[in-house]
Parts: structure tokens; C-alpha cells; sequence
């Protein structure tokens, strides 16, 4: 099966302008993600954007640039949207999507949803948080009972997608207009691994996150 890396950009981010091509760690944001994608066997790396970015991008990173209109370029306009332009010309049985903003998706954990869809069959694959903890939604206990609170070990977890990682079926959501099939297979990630960068407080933690895991890797 052929599966092909994408990542979309859009430069004009109102709650971090500029977002994409920012500094973190001493090269543009947009770098983490496809070097991490650079480090798989992948059948082609597709950036989509707006704007030519290649003075942004490290020397040696392999991916064709596909010019986006400018009109996919508002805050209006939804992921669907975008992809919807462009999926016709992505020759592949599946896509794996993965956002500029999550810059610690590792390589490795990308590999094995891609092995979850290969040898067990499934349609898609995305990567979620695991929090085993008291939750509530919409006014009401989502997964305990008030007259009958367990203990912490005991509670149904709930699982948070990171909205960083997403592997898809191409004819799947042709069909049906999603990117989780019918059969996912949900990949764990800790909080470092799956941090989204959203907001001005968002990019100060991964600037954090950043340090500790250089400060780990010269140890």
C-alpha cells in the first residue's frame, strides 16, 4: 500500500502570526514535522501552501511543494475544505496527516500506525491522550456514576485526540468525508509527544519542552 505525508501551512495565524515559519529551537517551526516525515519510507511529502516557503526549510529535506489557492487561506475555512482540493491529485492509499503545529510527533510512533494499518487491517489511525481521571461533559459525569464514584484505577478512561496526527484511508474519506474510519486503531502519546502548539502560552511550553529533551539528549 502507498502511503504519502502531508502537511498544509497558512502563514496568516491571527493567535501567532506567523506560526508556521516562527523560531523554535533555532529553526522554523515547520522544519519538526518534515524532518520527522523525512525519516520514514514514505511513497512522497506533500507541502500544501499558499506561499513558496523554501528559504524556511533545512537543506536536504526531501517534499513537493503544491501551491494552495489563497482562498483556503481564511479562518473560516476548515480542514475538509482544504483537503477536498487537493485529494484528487494525491496518488495514494492512504495519507498521513500531520500538523505543522505538533513539532515532537515522532517518527517512530508514526511507523507503528502505519504497521497497526498494514498487518491488522485497520482503515485509520490517530493519536490521542489516555486520561483516566473524573470527567464531565455537557453538565454531567461522562464516565462515572455520582452515587457510586469508584476508585481513580477503576474509572473508564476517556481518550482526547491531539489533533496532530492523523493516517487515513484516501477512498475512505472520499466516501465518507472523514479522517477516522470505521476501524481506528488510537495510538497513546504522552503530553510532550503530542503537545499542539495553538496559542502564545502553547509556544512558550514548547520552547520548555525543547529544553528538557535537549537537556535529556546531552545527558
Amino acid at each position: 500500500m502507498k502511503f504519502v505525508g502531508y502537511i498544509t501551512v497558512r502563514l496568516n495565524s491571527r493567535r501567532v502570526p506567523h506560526k508556521s515559519i516562527r523560531m523554535l529551537g533555532g529553526k522554523p517551526l515547520l522544519n519538526y514535522p518534515l524532518a520527522t516525515l523525512n525519516e520514514l519510507d514514505l511513497d512522497d511529502i506533500i507541502l500544501y501552501s499558499n506561499d513558496n516557503l523554501l528559504e524556511y526549510i533545512d537543506e536536504g529535506l526531501k517534499y513537493n511543494w503544491v501551491k494552495r489557492p489563497k482562498k483556503f487561506d481564511g479562518d473560516e475555512i476548515t480542514f475538509n475544505d482544504i483537503l477536498d482540493s487537493i485529494i484528487d491529485d494525491i496518488e495514494t492509499d492512504y495519507i498521513v496527516f500531520l500538523t505543522c503545529t505538533s513539532p515532537f510527533i515522532r517518527s517512530e510512533t508514526i511507523a507503528k500506525m502505519i504497521n497497526e494499518i498494514n498487518c491488522r487491517g485497520h482503515d485509520s489511525a490517530f493519536t490521542a491522550f489516555k486520561y483516566q481521571c473524573f470527567s464531565w461533559y455537557a453538565g454531567r459525569p461522562l464516565n462515572y456514576d455520582l452515587s457510586n464514584v469508584p476508585k481513580t484505577q477503576d474509572i473508564v478512561p476517556v481518550w482526547v485526540e491531539t489533533s496532530g496526527l492523523y493516517i487515513f484511508s484516501k477512498d475512505v474519506y472520499k466516501a465518507h468525508h472523514r479522517r477516522i474510519g470505521f476501524d481506528p486503531h488510537i495510538e497513546e502519546v504522552d503530553l510532550f509527544e503530542g503537545w499542539d502548539i495553538d496559542t502564545a502560552k502553547d509556544w512558550e511550553i514548547a520552547e520548555w519542552i525543547l529544553q528538557v529533551k535537549d537537556k535529556k539528549a546531552r545527558h
